[in-house]
């Protein structure tokens, strides 16, 4: 039986990772002290210490715990989603909503004074993602027209680029309509998609 967390402590940690966001957003993570988390968040730093080994714990935690549910929200339900006649192909629209209900953390990760190996992490999640799905749909990589990495990285770097620009301009587009052109782009191809060819 899953074990429930005190709603004490969930509330703890809910505070100090707003406050690490915060701050992060307003000087970067490296000018951030203890001091200034458990001032943010109105605990003292005992208490810090009963949730969290140092700052840095608490930032990978809290990625951590942020990717687990992107990758687990935005993954293929199955091999179809790719290869349907849909507008809009399901995973894509998934991960805008994702990134949308969690916009703040993504824009202060992704921001100018974000933490510089997130973008990595995220890209890293995306392409695995890829992978897995590439293998069901195309299990034969050595009788692809592109080599399979190629393909991969091209892809990712796209999905990784549109909600990179979708962040700096605030998200002035919804998530379906995001999820609409990407998908165009990634079923017809950038040029088709423009109507340049």
């Amino acid at each position: 039986m899953k074990k429930t967390m005190d709603p004490r402590v969930k509330r703890t940690r809910r505070l100090l990772r707003e406050a690490l966001l915060v701050l992060i957003k307003e000087k970067g993570f490296d000018a951030i002290t203890v001091s200034d988390l458990t001032e943010g968040a109105e605990i003292n730093r005992a208490t810090f210490y009963q949730h969290y080994h140092d700052k840095y714990d608490l930032l990978d935690q809290t990625i951590d715990e942020i990717l687990l549910s992107f990758a687990t929200h935005v993954a293929p339900k199955d091999a179809e989603e790719f290869t349907k006649n849909d507008e809009i192909i399901p995973t894509f629209l998934r991960m805008f909503e994702f990134i949308s209900e969690y916009s703040f953390f993504f824009q202060v990760m992704m921001g100018e004074n974000g933490v510089p190996f997130f973008q990595h992490r995220l890209l890293s999640i995306i392409r695995k993602c890829m992978n897995e799905k590439l293998d069901q749909l195309h299990p034969h990589p050595e009788k692809m027209m592109i080599p399979k990495e190629i393909f991969i990285h091209y892809i990712s770097y796209v999905d990784l680029g549109l909600i990179s620009y979708w962040l700096e301009n605030d998200m002035q587009y919804s998530a379906k309509y995001m999820a609409k052109q990407l998908s165009e782009l990634t079923t017809r191809g950038p040029f088709i998609a423009a109507g340049l060819k």
